[in-house]
């Protein structure tokens, strides 16, 4: 990819971000500021997919493992960073393509941050929601509670006993009763695991919970909330790992004004271009808590991200490309 991207005049570099493989970095024009595109290499499909499910393009659609979320995304960038290196006086833009989007971005943190604070802007190559920008997004996290009791025999002797299993059961009431519909805050256990024999009473419980919130109050209210629990018997001890790994994407008037412009923009282009808030998390959000003004979901539109039946569809292809390109020439 590098070496595609510097035969079409575009500086391009990688840096390793181990262990997960390395990022692609390029850039055209000079100066201070300017537009950080940001987008990510890997994709949930295992290595093999391919033989499954090829790449085609076939009645108006690009199908193909990751295309949407987001080679998509990938293949606009680079066909406009070419363009730009065609022309004079442009804007400084930025690339970054991360390794490990979909696993949390930890070993690229580092160079994200650093990358995007040194930007005025920050368009996010993600896909789009039924074709709209994406203006906000929750704030994700996940959290471990490992409880750990005292075995005894269930017939013998159960008092003797304490139960890693009734810690978690009651564990699994109270986070569900930190959700707030109105706020849009939900805390979900998703995976339990418990006891070794029908007999035992069960010395160890492990309970996964899944949290998601629209504002930064709402994930510290949970976050307290969640590592203040205790269990009711003293006998069973609670260690919780984990917590946010990405703050919510929150609307600033700053990131406001950046969305209107590409609606004004895309409007010029014959098309329109919606705004929705969404309940999943990517490295938008990492930017605008950093607080650099972020729009996310540029990418081509498509469906079925994650899916077997993922595609793009052709025909927005080249209007992207355009909104893109008009973004990226006016001043930030």
């Amino acid at each position: 990819m590098s070496h595609t991207l510097r035969d079409r005049g575009v500086s391009s570099e990688t840096r390793p971000c181990p262990p997960r493989g390395d990022a692609v970095v390029a850039s055209v024009g000079a100066g201070p500021g300017g537009t950080l595109l940001l987008g990510h290499l890997d994709t949930v499909w295992p290595v093999g997919s391919l033989a499954e499910l090829p790449f085609g393009v076939q009645d108006g659609h690009i199908s193909g493992p990751g295309v949407f979320d987001m080679k998509g995304g990938i293949a606009l960038a680079m066909a406009v960073l070419a363009e730009l290196a065609r022309r004079t006086a442009i804007p400084p833009v930025s690339l970054l393509l991360v390794p490990d989007e979909e696993v949390g971005t930890a070993a690229s943190m580092e160079l994200l941050l650093s990358l995007a604070r040194g930007s005025a802007r920050v368009l996010v190559l993600e896909p789009p929601l039924d074709g709209a920008a994406k203006i906000a997004r929750k704030g994700t996290g996940q959290f471990d509670l490992h409880f750990t009791g005292r075995a005894a025999h269930a017939g013998l002797e159960p008092e003797k006993g304490a139960s890693a299993l009734a810690a978690m059961s009651r564990a699994v009431l109270f986070l569900e009763s930190l959700g707030d519909p109105l706020r849009g805050t939900t805390v979900t256990p998703t995976v339990a695991t418990s006891g070794t024999k029908t007999n035992v009473v069960p010395e160890q419980a492990t309970l996964l919970v899944d949290v998601r919130v629209w504002s930064q109050d709402e994930a510290t209210r949970v976050e307290a909330a969640v590592r203040g629990f205790a269990p009711a018997d003293t006998r069973v001890s609670l260690r919780i790992v984990g917590g946010f790994d990405r703050p919510p994407l929150e609307p600033t008037p700053a990131s406001e004004a950046l969305y209107a412009r590409a609606r004004r923009i895309a409007a010029e282009l014959g098309f329109e271009l919606g705004a929705a808030r969404v309940g999943g998390a990517s490295d938008g959000n990492l930017t605008a808590a950093a607080g650099i003004p972020t729009l996310d979901g540029l990418g081509p539109n498509g469906r079925g991200a994650h899916a077997r039946d993922e595609c793009v569809f052709v025909d927005d292809l080249v209007r992207r490309a355009e909104l893109l390109l008009r973004l990226l020439s006016e001043p930030s």
